[in-house]
């Protein structure tokens, strides 16, 4: 199944719980959007009318009463490819100019899943949990493959900004019940 999603904001190769946060806060609406419709519904619905059976692993995680919800996991024996469009405000010659690459994109991908522990949730956080938060991912080990290509933006916003599209194509590693609907 392939889906796009879509970041605008500052993406450092050092970038702290805060910055990941942030990534995270933007592509929440987007990820509860995917995940609340077909043909992933069918995958969130025990969750969501707490249906589970108690002997199956729920597609959240509670750190600190915090509820993230995630799509692609390991108890789904599902993961991911990503084909990333980078628009950057600078030459894309001068990677220096906003930090090494790899290290940016390592911000992205924590970005990209749930936090692990506490502390990688940020102090002054004000995201309104009441229905949790959605991320793609349960770990970012369960991205398989990545393509990146990077291009200078010609109309930035500011000097530290980047837009990503995000393409996600997920996969199956072993055929099961509940991961169907993810081909």
């Amino acid at each position: 199944m392939e889906f796009c999603l879509h970041y605008f904001g500052p993406l450092k190769s050092n970038a702290g719980p805060i910055e990941k946060h942030q990534i995270r806060c933007q592509l929440h609406h987007q990820l509860k959007s995917i995940c609340s419709s077909y043909p992933f519904l069918s995958s969130f619905e025990p969750d969501f009318n707490e249906t589970r059976k108690q002997t199956e692993k729920p597609l959240f995680k509670e750190i600190d009463e915090k509820k993230y919800w995630f799509l692609i996991c390991e108890c789904l024996s599902t993961s991911v490819d990503l084909n990333l469009t980078l628009l950057v405000p600078h030459q894309t010659h001068a990677i220096v100019s906003g930090g090494d690459v790899d290290n940016r994109i390592k911000t992205l991908f924590d970005g990209l899943r749930i936090p692990q522990i506490e502390n990688e949730i940020p102090n002054n956080d004000s995201f309104d949990y009441s229905e949790g938060m959605f991320c793609l991912l349960e770990d970012d080990k369960l991205i398989n493959n990545i393509q990146i290509q990077m291009f200078q933006d010609h109309a930035p916003i500011d000097d530290k900004s980047c837009r990503v599209l995000i393409k996600v194509n997920t996969r199956i590693n072993g055929a099961k019940w509940g991961n169907l609907n993810f081909i």
